[in-house]
């Protein structure tokens, strides 16, 4: 088995709701226009309230309320609103997966806190487009969940041999299964027809240097993955009477530079020097990530406060 088969073989449990299929195709379209989206976008009442809460939280910070969502795309943008209809309707296709393999509650803060690194450091970089680094960040382990929903005793021995060596992630699971999930998040976003760069930095988000055009891109989501990961390291188990999912990066900006500085222990060298992200870059998109976090991850996936902790 593929990567590809996976996707292909579960065509109906990853298929994406039909108003989100419509905004990525009018997006898509030169002809598209603000009116064409707002249009589509509102015949889903629950998404439209999602979206707008989103543009008017923390995230963006407009200087004024946005009540539309045709008002919305004049005002951040058709790319940004397309990232953000995705993010908001890919979490509902997983939200089935038993709690015994994975605590949703914790993958999401991590997918939210990166995304919203990951973007904050590409703007320092004045990347064009750094909604995109948002979408990735958010997206960046999605394979995973497919993972777990259709092979989960490989997947969770995979993930058992992780937590009792240093061993990477993606060796692990190509030594059990045969491939590992940043290739399945690949043909995922592929079956979702989502922007070749995009595609090729959810691939090697472990690895760069191997993403050719898109190693930028790659690179900033690596570094936004390993701050994200040193941030949670704080956090008390699952199980402890003190766990809280959220905490640790609630309070993030608290402890920026210790988090900075662990994560830079961790990212590979080749991703520093093609980005030119420093310390003090680190400790500033954590701060601007810590603000908007509660907000986002409230709106895009509020059935990650329902998880049992």
């Amino acid at each position: 088995m593929t990567p590809q088969d996976l996707v292909t073989r579960n065509v109906r449990l990853v298929s994406l709701p039909e108003v989100c299929i419509q905004v990525q195709a009018l997006a898509d379209s030169a002809l598209t226009t603000a009116e064409d989206i707002g249009e589509v976008v509102g015949k889903d009442t629950a998404l439209t309230s999602r979206l707008l809460k989103l543009v008017n939280s923390a995230y963006f910070s407009l200087p004024r309320k946005v009540d539309t969502v045709t008002r919305a795309v004049n005002l951040i943008g058709m790319r940004e609103l397309r990232s953000l209809t995705l993010a908001a309707s890919a979490a509902e296709l997983f939200n089935r997966i038993p709690s015994h393999l994975i605590d949703m509650a914790t993958f999401w803060q991590h997918s939210v806190f990166c995304g919203l690194v990951a973007r904050n450091l590409a703007q320092s970089c004045n990347v064009l487009h750094s909604e995109r680094l948002f979408t990735a960040g958010l997206l960046h382990d999605v394979g995973r969940l497919l993972m777990l929903m259709k092979l989960p005793d490989q997947t969770a021995h995979s993930e058992s041999r992780r937590m009792q060596s240093k061993q990477d992630i993606c060796e692990i699971e190509r030594e059990l299964i045969g491939f590992d999930h940043a290739e399945v998040g690949e043909a995922l976003l592929r079956h979702w027809n989502m922007p070749d760069n995009l595609c090729a930095s959810v691939r090697h988000h472990h690895n760069p240097a191997a993403a050719d055009d898109a190693r930028l891109e790659a690179a900033l989501l690596h570094i936004a993955d390993q701050v994200t990961h040193s941030a949670q390291e704080s956090k008390d188990p699952l199980g402890s009477p003190f766990y809280d999912p959220y905490g640790a990066l609630l309070d993030a900006d608290l402890s920026a530079e210790r988090i900075a500085s662990e994560a830079l222990g961790e990212v590979q060298p080749d991703a520093l020097a093609l980005t030119r992200v420093n310390q003090a870059d680190i400790i500033a998109a954590i701060g601007k990530s810590t603000v908007a976090f509660n907000q986002v991850l409230d709106l895009l996936y509020p059935m990650a406060w329902e998880t049992p902790r």
